[in-house]
């Protein structure tokens, strides 16, 4: 037997070695990419480029670009670059769009890269999800330690809108703790180890004890990312079941877990009182002030103006967003400090007017439309989530945001091609 997995035959084929050289590279790119993530932005950007190269960098690159096309989900998502690159024709802030152009670079270059990727096997795909899963446990483990030993201090600066400190933006951070305990659970539904069979039990605990930290950590968005995920979920296994006690019992869970971090966890009950100071603050006493749900609501009322007193259209441009944004704020918010929206589908309308919101989101939900994709569990659960990130942080408007959106999905899609469809009959598998 060989130890390709295939017959020694299939193994001695000319060009096997190169494909399984590039499949291998490649994967321990996306592993090193992932643990970057959390680690070294600068690795994150090396991870990136390395594994661009080894999906571009080949003499048959005339076969890559047409597995790509063959593949209109990869093609959907560099749309992304290409509407930001054509509204930089009416951009006048040219440094601010290379800017905005270099942040979003990867979703030009990895989609096409994936397509010159050889397609990772189930257990190299599971191991990419297992290490998240075992980074965010670690990583949650030293913010614990962290905030236990300065409980007093967080809780003051929680109760003032602030956040306890991350290894990245406590955002990005929380996304990636609610994407983990997903990965988790779906591990440990498909009975995964690397070595030792109790790995799976581990795997079950890990993504418990994420859950119970993210209430603890307390950032909104990451909670509501993940409460959203795992009630489409549920509705997702009733269906498909037709198990409508199981189903209730599940979300009773989930509507009894909220119920019990307010009355257990200070963080999570002061942050659900600081929720509803703030909207009284904006909306009875219309005041902005220094809370980040009040200069958030403030974002959207400026979004729609800045877009309203120039071109709905066609936008700002991608490079003059930010000073755009800012000459609204001098006029109706002099004393805030001028923020860019903090919706994705608001930043695009007004930096590339309606035509380019109308690309984007088709760019956006199309991966998951395409050939039914919709019907995997844990892609269903991540978009999810990331929609549900869009609708409260520009995401993409950061390295790490755009990291964590790309490459996972990317990774994901990857999945697919080594299995006969990408449907699911459990929750999250």
């Amino acid at each position: 037997m060989s130890i390709c997995g295939e017959s020694s035959l299939t193994c001695k084929m000319p060009g096997f070695a190169a494909y399984r050289d590039r499949q291998q590279l490649a994967f321990i790119a996306c592993i090193v990419l992932i643990l970057s993530i959390i680690l070294s932005k600068f690795m994150m950007t090396v991870s990136m480029v390395t594994l661009a190269a080894i999906g571009l960098v080949r003499p048959d690159i005339g076969d890559v670009f047409k597995k790509f096309w063959a593949n209109k989900a990869y093609v959907a998502i560099t749309l992304v670059f290409l509407v930001a690159l054509l509204s930089g024709l009416y951009s006048e802030n040219i440094a601010y769009l290379l800017e905005r152009l270099r942040i979003k670079l990867p979703f030009l270059l990895l989609p096409l890269a994936f397509a010159g990727i050889p397609a990772f096997s189930q257990k190299q795909y599971r191991i990419l999800l297992y290490t998240l899963v075992v980074l965010m446990t670690l990583s949650s483990l030293f913010v614990l330690i962290d905030l236990f030993f300065y409980w007093g201090m967080y809780m003051d600066r929680i109760g003032k809108s602030g956040s306890v400190p991350t290894p990245i933006d406590h955002i990005r951070f929380s996304l990636l703790v609610a994407l983990a305990v997903l990965a988790g659970l779906y591990l440990y539904r498909n009975q995964f180890y690397l070595k030792y069979r109790f790995e799976k039990n581990i795997l079950l605990g890990c993504s418990i004890f994420l859950l119970l930290f993210l209430h603890l950590l307390a950032v909104r968005s990451g909670l509501l990312a993940l409460y959203a995920a795992i009630f489409v979920l549920i509705v997702r296994y009733i269906l498909m079941t037709k198990r409508y006690k199981t189903g209730l019992v599940m979300l009773a869970f989930i509507i009894a877990l909220p119920i019990l971090a307010f009355n257990f966890s200070k963080s999570f009950y002061t942050q659900v009182h600081l929720t509803k100071h703030n909207f009284i603050e904006f909306f009875i006493k219309e005041n902005v002030g220094e809370y980040s749900d009040t200069q958030r609501l403030a974002s959207y009322q400026m979004a729609f103006k800045t877009a309203g007193q120039n071109n709905a259209i066609i936008g700002v441009g991608m490079g003059d967003i930010k000073d755009k944004m800012s000459d609204c704020y001098q006029k109706y918010y002099p004393e805030v400090k001028p923020k860019l929206p903090h919706n994705q589908f608001l930043f695009f309308y007004v930096a590339t007017g309606l035509w380019g919101l109308q690309i984007f989101i088709f760019a956006f939900f199309f991966p998951l439309w395409y050939r039914q994709h919709y019907k995997n569990g844990f892609l269903l659960a991540f978009y999810v989530m990331v929609f549900t990130s869009f609708m409260v942080e520009p995401t993409l408007e950061g390295a790490v945001g755009t990291a964590f959106y790309v490459v996972f999905l990317l990774i994901i899609l990857n999945s697919f091609t080594n299995t006969k469809t990408s449907q699911g009959t459990i929750s999250i598998s």
